[in-house]
């Protein structure tokens, strides 16, 4: 059996060594399968008979990267708390839009293993209102776009050329988006 010892530790984030391996760590020894996170994969729809859609794309300072970044709205888990439940009260934090229909949930997925034994569960869902002008909570500076297709184009260019900087969950659904015209089976405008 592997030893874990706690090299550090802070109210977040923990420091560990396993094996010779060192790795951070939301977890704590109580609950050692449980999800960490949730990322959510908002669409827009101005009002609830909409057709089309936009995707909610937040942009975020960073202050490890030392610049913006372009994601999802995420965040933390609370104890008991459901990944619907999460993916609706962080959506309103981060972007002060309201969840009006959840779609698809994911079970537990890693974001890199071979730093952090973090999890996360994705949720995709449909949101309607308006941004809100001061979005997040406890310091965090963040901006709050609702792209096209032709906005994903833009911003899948941009990151290309090194002029933003993407988070890695968000990459693959700009993707879907710029060269599919939708996520989960809902239609981006163009």
């Amino acid at each position: 059996m592997s030893i874990t010892k706690l090299l550090h530790a802070t109210r977040w984030i923990n420091l560990l060594e396993r094996d010779g391996w060192v790795f951070a760590s939301r977890r704590r020894p109580e609950e050692p399968n449980r999800i960490d996170a949730v990322t959510i994969v908002a669409l827009h729809h101005a009002e609830p008979a909409e057709v089309l859609h936009r995707l909610v794309v937040i942009e975020e300072f960073r202050v490890p990267l030392q610049q913006w970044e372009f994601s999802l709205p995420a965040g933390l888990l609370d104890p008991g708390e459901s990944i619907s439940d999460c993916g609706t009260r962080e959506l309103k934090e981060e972007t002060g839009l309201v969840s009006t229909r959840i779609h698809h949930s994911s079970g537990q997925t890693f974001s890199s293993a071979g730093l952090s034994d973090e999890s996360q569960a994705f949720v995709a869902l449909e949101c309607q209102g308006s941004s809100a002008l001061k979005p997040g909570i406890d310091g965090e500076r963040i901006l709050v776009h609702l792209f096209t297709q032709q906005d994903c184009l833009n911003l899948l260019e941009k990151n290309r050329s090194g002029a933003a900087a993407l988070s890695a969950r968000l990459w693959p659904v700009l993707m879907s988006v710029a060269y599919g015209g939708s996520f989960a089976g809902l239609r981006v405008a163009p």
